[in-house]
């Protein structure tokens, strides 16, 4: 369990001065004001063309774990503030330009948009431990965070997902499952393609459980490459008493447990998930509280050009 690797093809790194020059570029970005979107597309100039390619190429055919991780897009001697106490704290420069060069790298994949209802609107998100919030199932967390994608609950969820780690914890693993690597029987199989399940908004929305819930699969697409979508928490069967359905959620989880990737991010290091081909969760740390913990950005993306300009090209959705 979890003792799988991102594979060397999966992962391109920014030598020290390439990431000297974007935060300096992102730094003065962020002095001049203005949209966040225009100022990302300006540093995506500077990134590499080798961290270009290979950002469409994951785009275009995936990757063996479906995950990218792209290594030293900060510089060492970022300047951080200390970690915020709240995932929706003030306006700090030096963290704003390195929301910048997420939204960048990420821009590539698609267009980055957020939720109206989620921490604020904040298109770019921030994920760091908050004191009498330890179990909770969001980015608030610190007890592991259990198998899910992004918002499984809502159709509109995000095609992509990147994380750059600011901050990191010693032992505290991001973990990744892809639905390719996923060994299940084929009736198993059978059953997680039939529309029998449903998924519950999330806590982080806020909103309260609807009275209806459409049943949907969990499983589509393609068998060699297939779409999942998952969620340990929210997601149960549409009818209780279908013992099939039950069976083969608790089939899946053991399946998502020996197909782990685990990758303990470090300051830097951005990792961008495909959303609809990947389940991902956390391990479990203990933070101190002490201005020093752990401190992640999340930036979700939408890869179809069609559907973002279907709902009137909004950054901020309902």
């Amino acid at each position: 369990m979890r003792g799988h690797r991102l594979a060397p093809a999966e992962i391109v790194e920014l030598v020290p001065p390439d990431a000297a020059r974007i935060h300096r570029a992102a730094l003065d970005l962020v002095e001049q004001g203005g949209d966040p979107i225009d100022h990302a597309a300006e540093l995506v100039t500077l990134l590499p063309a080798a961290v270009v390619v290979a950002l469409h190429r994951y785009r275009s055919t995936g990757s063996p774990n479906n995950t990218m991780l792209v290594r030293g897009l900060l510089p060492e001697w970022a300047g951080l503030p200390p970690t915020p106490a709240t995932t929706t704290p003030a306006p700090e420069r030096v963290v704003e330009a390195a929301a910048l060069a997420l939204l960048a790298v990420t821009s590539v994949l698609g267009e980055a948009f957020t939720f109206a209802n989620l921490y604020q609107g904040r298109l770019v998100q921030h994920i760091v431990p908050v004191r009498g919030r330890e179990t909770a199932q969001t980015s608030e967390g610190s007890e592991s965070l259990d198998w899910h994608v992004e918002d499984a609950f809502h159709e509109d969820r995000c095609d992509y997902f990147g994380l750059l780690c600011l901050r990191g914890h010693l032992g505290a693993s991001t973990l990744v499952a892809p639905a390719r690597n996923l060994v299940l029987d084929h009736r198993v199989v059978a059953v997680l393609r039939q529309p029998r399940f449903v998924v519950a908004p999330d806590l982080a929305h806020g909103l309260p459980e609807p009275s209806a819930v459409e049943a949907v699969p969990v499983l589509s697409g393609d068998p060699d490459d297939p779409e999942i979508c998952y969620d340990a928490i929210y997601q149960r069967p549409a009818d209780l008493a279908d013992r099939a359905a039950v069976d083969a959620l608790a089939a899946l989880a053991l399946a998502i447990d020996v197909a782990a990737v685990g990758h303990e991010l470090a300051p830097g290091e951005a990792l961008l998930a495909d959303n609809r081909r990947v389940v991902h969760g956390r391990t479990r740390f203990r933070p101190r509280y002490d201005g020093a913990d752990r401190w992640l950005l999340r930036v979700m993306a939408c890869a179809s050009v069609r559907a973002h300009r279907r709902r009137r090209a909004l950054r901020t959705i309902a």
